[in-house]
């Protein structure tokens, strides 16, 4: 007779839909940190998950500085910004101090290769990241980071709007979906927000061939959602003549969504990370959060 086998209880089926437990949120010293903690504060509540915070100070690169006059500037240049990096870190520690919920702040000083990739590796360690949507004037240290956390993390990137902190609560969901390993992996990293949300819609936006040979597949990931304790409403496009980005935000204003989520699109060339059309406009022109992933 068969003994039943016995799981351990690290692997057991509640430990495995747990949800989020660690969440990493992006801090450079800027007014935007605060609207960052504000979400991540918020979702690790939700979760009651611990929040880590990730200060990164970029130091120059010495190649820039190839003459002896230039490595005599180099050296006050990263002197100056040592010192403004030990200025807001005591700042944020004296945040982090109120917040809560179990919490860490950590640092992260270095030239800008290095400075992405340890973020990368840190974001590794967690269930989510959390970073601001690029300001219209550009951020010195967004492109670098936060790509590189999209695109080599193998994690979720939460985006909060520029300026805009957290909503009550995240009951309505928007899922910008097309047949592609990015969508499936968004869907599967939000999973755990997802079972928390009250309604979510799901939104075909592919390119139309014919209506009927988007079905099954749509409803094959509405049933798996459904395993999983979320019930969907599908939503079709068979056309999107301003782009997917404005098909997105336009159903998610229609339904008041709290949050988007889709899949993050795009490229390497040599070591610039290139965003698809769609990732860089959602990103650019999202008034709602987004979490995305590749």
């Amino acid at each position: 007779m068969h003994q039943p086998l016995e799981v351990p209880e690290q692997f057991a089926p509640s430990s495995l839909v747990a949800g989020v437990k660690d969440i990493i949120a992006h801090l450079d010293g800027t007014a935007e940190d605060e609207i960052r903690l504000a979400h991540a504060e918020a979702l690790a509540s939700l979760f009651e998950a611990r929040l880590t915070g990730v200060y990164t100070n970029r130091l120059p690169d010495i190649g820039d500085y190839p003459s002896p006059v230039g490595a005599m500037a180099y050296v006050e240049l990263e002197r100056q910004l040592r010192e403004d990096g030990r200025a807001a870190q005591a700042r944020l520690a004296e945040r982090f101090a109120k917040l809560g919920v179990a919490n860490e702040l950590r640092k992260i000083e270095a030239m800008p290769g290095d400075l992405r990739r340890e973020v990368a590796t840190q974001a590794r360690s967690a269930d989510l990241f959390v970073a601001t949507c690029p300001p219209s004037a550009g951020a010195s240290n967004w492109t670098s980071v936060i790509e590189s956390v999209l695109f080599e993390s193998g994690r979720s990137v939460f985006f909060a709007p520029e300026k805009i902190g957290p909503r009550e609560a995240i009951r309505t969901v928007v899922i910008g979906w097309v047949d592609a390993r990015e969508a499936a992996r968004a869907v599967a990293e939000a999973l755990p927000v997802l079972r928390a949300a009250t309604a979510t819609h799901l939104l075909s936006i592919e390119e139309a061939d014919a209506s009927g040979k988007r079905l099954p597949a749509l409803a094959a990931i509405a049933a798996h959602l459904d395993r999983h304790g979320v019930t969907v409403n599908i939503n079709m496009m068979s056309d999107a003549p301003r782009g997917a980005a404005a098909a997105i935000l336009e159903e998610a204003h229609r339904v008041s969504a709290d949050l988007i989520v889709t899949g993050a699109y795009g490229h390497s060339r040599l070591r610039e990370w290139i965003l698809g059309g769609a990732t860089r406009d959602l990103i650019e022109q999202s008034d709602i959060p987004l979490l995305m992933a590749h």
